[in-house]
């Protein structure tokens, strides 16, 4: 239910936002598209539920090295969009998991093995250095 107040909740939905629009470099709105193109959280969501965060992000940052990395980012804002508070991470929760994804980027083996990586966050993933990504984990340091 919308109730248009602002809670926890709603800045974590904002950061979401924020966050697709690094991965993406496309504007929250674009009120001259389709209407089922109007919200780029609707469509990166749509992109989620396909399991094709690959065709949202922007060509500039994705590349073969980067796409496991990129993939845990989308995931992070996806849970972000969440409609219902009860899925939505808290604040903390967002922050803990950029935290964890800084220090992978900064553990001296991330550029050089991706099976240490792989191990390092737990699951699936590969070295990563995405220009805009890495520069915002890094200022959070």
């Amino acid at each position: 239910m919308q109730t248009c107040q602002l809670t926890d909740k709603s800045d974590v939905y904002s950061f979401g936002v924020v966050l697709l629009g690094l991965i993406t470099r496309k504007k929250a709105f674009n009120l001259k598209g389709p209407e089922h193109e109007k919200s780029l959280s609707m469509v990166f969501l749509e992109t989620m539920k396909e399991n094709k965060p690959e065709d949202i992000l922007d060509d500039e940052i994705k590349n073969n090295e980067d796409m496991e990395f990129l993939e845990e980012i989308a995931e992070l804002a996806r849970q972000c969009l969440e409609m219902y508070g009860v899925n939505k991470p808290s604040m903390k929760e967002v922050v803990d998991e950029l935290e964890r994804l800084r220090k992978v980027l900064q553990h001296p083996w991330a550029h050089k093995d991706p099976k240490e990586l792989d191990s390092l966050l737990g699951e699936s993933s590969s070295s990563a250095n995405s220009g805009v990504i890495m520069s915002c984990l890094e200022t959070m340091g």
